[in-house]
């Protein structure tokens, strides 16, 4: 399984040309399940106000790219093709952006605030991009995902070696078949991103995971 560990540092990737960001400090980092080799650099905009151009990770979350409106589009660099639309909240001032293949062409993007209280440090965030259900476990805690669905999950259960169990697996007309089991070591400063989705080179199941260091917040002084 690849898991890979990213500090998320506070740099930006540069000021939007010809118009700040709305209320001068709205922020999002973007991460896609996966990219074409051909796609180049992206870039967002919003009417005439355009970010500069950045790669579209897949091992890490982007760096902050400070968003031109509440509403933009992703479009490639290159061709200037739009790649998707987002639609940020209208409350929250930084945001993760997971960018997932859309049926046809381009992305679906899927919003999540970057403070909400509902996904904390030591959480995993799962997407089902596949076509059939999954399920799994993080030490106790279990899920079920449908096709074309999101959920949060907060792990339980950590053995005293400070590690989780960690198993998934999908459910066929047959029964369930067992995908992965595995260990993860307990960090309560880590979050987790899991995309389940059908490998285009295999044509079967397959899944990928990636971390985010979130730092400690400071005591209040």
């Amino acid at each position: 399984m690849l898991r890979i560990l990213v500090l998320v540092f506070l740099s930006v990737a540069g000021l939007a040309r010809g118009q700040q960001p709305s209320g001068g400090k709205v922020n999002v980092r973007f991460l896609a399940e996966r990219v074409p080799a051909e796609l180049g650099q992206v870039m967002i905009a919003a009417e005439k106000a355009t970010s500069v151009a950045f790669d579209l990770p897949v091992s890490h979350l982007s760096v902050p790219v400070p968003a031109p409106a509440r509403a933009f589009t992703v479009r490639s660099e290159s061709k200037g093709v739009t790649l998707a639309s987002v639609q940020l909240p209208e409350d929250g001032k930084s945001f993760v952006v997971l960018l997932i293949p859309a049926e046809k062409s381009g992305y679906k993007p899927v919003v999540i605030s970057a403070n909400d209280p509902k996904f904390k440090p030591g959480d995993v965030y799962f997407y089902n991009h596949a076509d059939r259900p999954v399920l799994g476990y993080v030490g106790t805690a279990k899920f079920v995902l449908g096709p074309a669905k999101g959920t949060t999950l907060r792990p339980a259960g950590a053995k005293p070696e400070g590690y989780y169990d960690v198993g998934f697996g999908v459910r066929e007309k047959e029964g369930d078949r067992a995908l992965s089991t595995t260990r993860w070591p307990v960090d309560a400063q880590i979050r987790s991103y899991v995309f389940f989705f059908v490998n285009p080179k295999t044509k079967r199941l397959d899944f990928r995971a990636v971390d985010e260091f979130v730092a400690p917040e400071k005591p209040a002084t």
